[in-house]
């Protein structure tokens, strides 16, 4: 149970959660998600939401906001009357069963976590129908619990998706909003602001090549305009940027879409690697994206999966041409659905030696395509 800060999720088990009915797959440092639309992949990136809302204590609100039992539930309650789900992460394992209840809620069957030195299993029961993962709820061995837990508030969902004027980064934020980079963004003018300002030489690196890698994709931007207002203690920010050819700042509001949604994935995965998720999710992260920008996602994406795991679903064969047969799940759904398949080198052959992995499966040779 040695703690890890850059420990990995090693193999998920899902049966019954939406499309899909039964996977078990093991996981790599790179993870990318191929497939058609409505084959699954936000599916498989939404049961990373399901188990943060589960491990903070938040999962009956989050079932009742979503739509009830019945929406998580393969093809409905009457189908499917439970869902399982199980991780292992380092030396751990978590493990659990959830049931549909009277009130279109899910109520746990068991929950139980797991070392690789044993073949016990150590039961966790929860309070007033949350997960025994919460600190306070009976456990059997509270080691062991905390080390999932643990695990899984340092493994994140982000989505940068919406770019517009309500969007949560171009409003404005508490300054002492900075412990971590929010899933939206939100907080990110407050997150650079300690970055830049910090005493740590790590926190001012990461802040350095987070502003080079921007100006690699947008060559006019200069640097952040960071500036908090307000009382000591409770200063406002708002993120601004320079203009490498003009003195006054520019608002959020006015950079491009593509250009923000990189400003966010760049201070992302070049934060330092002691605030960066164990496992950063992401879905599409390609979106409005020049080929050129997809390039430097990709090594940034590379680079930050030699110390943390990244799992992403891509709808982009230029993106996916960066990336090796390995770093592939493919996904494809056949009558309702979802199945998920890993690929091997070896299977490609000749192919390889041609064509880049993107190439490959908009040539329909390896899956995760429409099916007309």
């Amino acid at each position: 149970m040695t703690e890890s800060r850059n420990k990995h999720l090693e193999r998920i088990r899902i049966e019954g959660f939406k499309s899909i009915e039964k996977i078990d797959l093991v996981m790599n440092p790179i993870n990318i998600l191929i497939g058609a639309n409505g084959s699954g992949k936000s599916n498989f990136i939404s049961i990373f939401t399901f188990l943060r809302n589960l491990s903070e204590g938040k999962l009956e609100s989050y079932v009742e906001k979503n739509g009830g039992a019945n929406s998580f539930l393969h093809f409905g309650v009457k189908h499917t009357p439970s869902l399982s789900i199980g991780v292992e992460v380092g030396y751990n394992g978590y493990y659990s069963i959830l049931e549909s209840g009277n009130n279109d809620n899910l109520v746990f069957d068991s929950e139980y976590c797991t070392i690789k030195s044993s073949n016990k299993r150590f039961p966790i029961k929860g309070l007033r129908g949350e997960s025994g993962l919460l600190p306070g709820a009976p456990c059997t061995s509270p080691p062991v619990r905390n080390y999932t837990r643990r695990y899984l508030e340092r493994c994140r969902v982000y989505h940068f998706h919406d770019t517009g004027p309500s969007a949560g980064f171009r409003q404005v934020s508490k300054l002492s909003s900075s412990d971590y980079l929010f899933s939206d963004a939100a907080n990110i003018a407050a997150f650079l602001y300690c970055l830049k300002n910090s005493d740590n030489n790590e926190y001012q690196k990461s802040y350095r090549n987070i502003v080079s890698a921007i100006q690699t994709v947008a060559p006019f931007f200069h640097d952040f305009y960071l500036e908090s207002r307000g009382q000591e203690g409770d200063e406002n920010i708002i993120l601004k940027w320079l203009h490498k050819e003009h003195e006054n700042p520019f608002s959020a509001s006015q950079l491009s879409d593509g250009t923000a949604r990189f400003i966010c994935m760049a201070t992302l995965f070049l934060q330092p690697a002691i605030l960066r998720p164990n496992t950063i999710v992401l879905d599409e992260p390609e979106l409005g994206l020049h080929p050129a920008a997809l390039e430097v996602l990709a090594d940034l994406v590379k680079l930050t999966s030699k110390e943390n795991q990244v799992i992403c679903s891509t709808q982009s064969v230029t993106f996916a041409n960066h990336f090796d047969p390995e770093d592939f799940i493919v996904v494809d759904q056949s009558k309702g659905v979802s199945k998920f398949k890993r690929l091997d080198a070896e299977d490609l052959g000749v192919w390889l030696e041609e064509y880049q992995m993107g190439d490959i499966w908009n040539k329909n040779l390896i899956g995760g395509r429409p099916e007309w």
